[in-house]
């Protein structure tokens, strides 16, 4: 629904909210390349490298038989995907903010419809991640015992819990990427290189208190006591933290 007003001779419209939320999805569905094309070029690229690898080994060792079973389980390649998903969100927010204000978007509703724009490209890489790990289990991890998609503890999952555990990550790096991403609209890299080196040095940090004060076995056994679920869910505080501080960070940003 629109507003008229009457301002003497001519009838101005003014979108309503929910249009201008929507303005702002399709400003960023506009570009598709960083956050619809860019990444799938990138799962492309970690999955034919690894795909070489794992041909160029069992090559060299005689048969996929003459290796362990779980030589290409135990594959961190899914989390250069998910990081990748962070840059896409920071670079969209990058292209986009001083463009959307100068269409007379309000930083709220800016915040609000890309907040909206990557919560349906979280379901949507989700549901493809879902898929690729479907494909790759019915094909015995692409015929090479290989798991990309869902290595690990994700394999032994029922796709449902797969799709849920694989949204769970995609918010978690979207919503680090729409704060990272306000950051540097309003500081530009200067507030990315603080605020990621408070983050290295806070892990830094409890890494040291865990190890001063014999805290590693009470760390294993939150990972170990609880459903990988259960444990993946825990991302989900950060993902509200981070959102909420994002949509405050964006209200004092300027378009440069």
């Amino acid at each position: 629904m629109s507003v008229a007003v009457d301002s003497g001779e001519n009838v101005m419209v003014i979108p309503s909210r929910a249009r201008r939320i929507a303005n702002v999805v399709r400003l960023h569905a506009a570009n598709p390349v960083p956050t619809l094309i860019l990444p799938w070029l990138i799962f492309a690229a970690v999955f034919a490298l690894n795909l070489a690898i794992w041909i160029a080994v069992v090559s060299a060792a005689g048969g996929r038989d003459q290796l362990e079973p779980d030589a290409f389980a135990n594959n961190g390649a899914i989390s250069w995907i998910y990081v990748f998903l962070l840059v896409a969100a920071t670079q969209a927010m990058n292209l986009t903010f001083a463009f959307a204000l100068g269409l007379g978007i309000t930083r709220r509703d800016y915040f609000l419809g890309t907040a909206l724009y990557l919560a349906g490209l979280a379901v949507f890489y989700a549901t493809g991640m879902t898929v690729l790990a479907a494909i790759e289990s019915a094909t015995n991890g692409w015929g090479l015992e290989g798991y990309i998609f869902a290595p690990l503890f994700m394999g032994d999952l029922p796709l449902v819990e797969q799709f849920a555990a694989h949204l769970m990550i995609a918010v978690f790096f979207f919503a680090t990427g729409l704060f990272t991403g306000a950051i540097f609209v309003r500081w530009r890299a200067l507030g990315l290189y603080v605020f990621f080196g408070a983050l290295a040095f806070g892990v830094a940090g409890l890494i040291l208190i865990a190890s001063l004060f014999d805290g590693w076995q009470g760390v294993g056994a939150f990972f170990t006591e609880r459903s990988p679920l259960a444990v993946i869910a825990w991302t989900l505080p950060w993902s509200g933290v981070t959102a909420v501080v994002a949509a405050l960070i964006l209200r004092r940003a300027t378009p440069r």
